[in-house]
């Protein structure tokens, strides 16, 4: 579900702001850290992707699909706040190899292909989310908050390798560089919710962001969905069950990759968080 300004403006008219002394974890002073492994599906795709000849590499041209596959990593990440501010930060990286096609009548290393060519797709990226929140309503039994940051995307290596032998030219072990060392910052909005179960040790959380914008000479549009349920285990510690959306389109030039692709990384988590 994306929601824009209009619904976050909307909201914000209805939930009045109410900060007051409690013992949940977003009470008053507090801060919380949370660790936990993530097994995302990572599936990207292009219509078209265009990288000039360099006088390494001849240039590379076409359009390219990669095989969706789940891959274990792990993601970090704290917050600090004094209701009914709060500032948080999160991490998460994904490495890792996928069988992927590009397209025929593409060209590769300069080389025009014949058919589709298989390749091994190599993905060394990661992702860094700041955000600052204002809860508009926050009660020992629940908050709602505005959000309002900035998620850096970096891709550390993307790249793509001939698995086989083309009858162009092209041999197997021959790769093409798309992205590397380039990062792609998106400022973001978005609304965050905890609640406690009455009678429990349970309580629920979401967190929904993103943003449609223009950045230098790229369009990106960025989602950051997370639902999960938190049970505290021993004081001050909860042991956390999360599913994880993450989509990013982009559509523009990159350094002076002329990139049009859309990636998603989504897939369930789990760890644990200490608040104090």
């Amino acid at each position: 579900m994306r929601f824009n300004r209009t619904h976050l403006l909307l909201l914000s008219t209805l939930i009045p702001a109410c900060a007051i002394p409690g013992d949940a974890p977003w009470s008053d002073l507090h801060v919380n850290a949370y660790a936990a492994g993530y097994t995302p599906t990572l599936e990207v795709g292009s219509s078209s992707i265009a990288i000039p000849a360099t006088g390494s590499a001849g240039a590379f041209n076409g359009s390219f699909t990669v095989d969706a596959e789940k891959e274990y990593t792990n993601i970090y990440g704290a917050r600090i706040g004094f209701a009914p501010f709060e500032l948080s930060i999160s991490q998460f990286s994904h490495t890792r190899n996928q069988n992927g096609t590009i397209g025929d009548g593409g060209l590769f290393l300069g080389e025009a292909l014949v058919g589709d060519l298989a390749v091994d797709s190599t993905f060394d990226i990661d992702a860094t989310k700041m955000m600052l929140g204002f809860d508009m309503m926050n009660t020992s039994v629940a908050r709602v908050g505005l959000l309002v940051g900035l998620d850096v995307f970096n891709f550390n290596q993307f790249r793509f390798t001939a698995q086989e032998a083309n009858g162009t030219g092209i041999l197997a072990g021959d790769y093409q560089n798309v992205l590397v060392d380039q990062e792609v910052p998106v400022p973001i909005i978005g609304i965050r919710g905890d609640m406690a179960i009455p009678g429990t040790d349970i309580r629920l959380g979401a967190e929904i962001s993103g943003v449609s914008i223009d950045v230098d000479d790229v369009n990106a549009s960025f989602f950051d969905h997370d639902i999960n349920v938190n049970m505290e285990i021993f004081e001050n510690g909860e042991a956390v069950i999360g599913y994880r959306v993450v989509q990013l389109n982009i559509d523009g030039i990159i350094d002076t990759t002329e990139i049009n692709m859309d990636m998603s990384m989504s897939g369930p988590y789990f760890g644990v968080s200490f608040y104090f």
